[in-house]
């Protein structure tokens, strides 16, 4: 399901992005990846943003890169939600 802040923006644009424009484009939107980073992402994971190759030229598909970065924006929020404090067990009386 879509959340409306995920929506593209209205003057979106898909082309396709080699490392250092979609390390650019990540930076613009929140998500923060280096060139090298992205490298080693797409070469040691499985999670990372799609990617195609032209010969042996990595690119990426701006609107597959913009979902991708969506997911981890996504992530990133759901792992900084401070958790409910735990009663210590000096707390507990029965």
């Amino acid at each position: 399901m879509e959340h409306p802040e995920d929506a593209l923006p209205a003057d979106f644009a898909d082309a396709l992005l080699d490392r250092r424009e979609a390390s650019a484009y990540l930076a613009s939107i929140g998500v923060r990846r280096t060139p090298k980073t992205l490298a080693k992402i797409y070469s040691a994971r499985e999670d990372g943003p799609p990617c195609v190759h032209h010969g042996r030229r990595p690119l990426y598909p701006k609107r597959k890169l913009h979902e991708w970065a969506m997911r981890q924006l996504t992530l990133q929020h759901s792992r900084a939600r401070p958790t409910q404090p735990t009663p210590s067990q000096g707390d507990l009386r029965a």
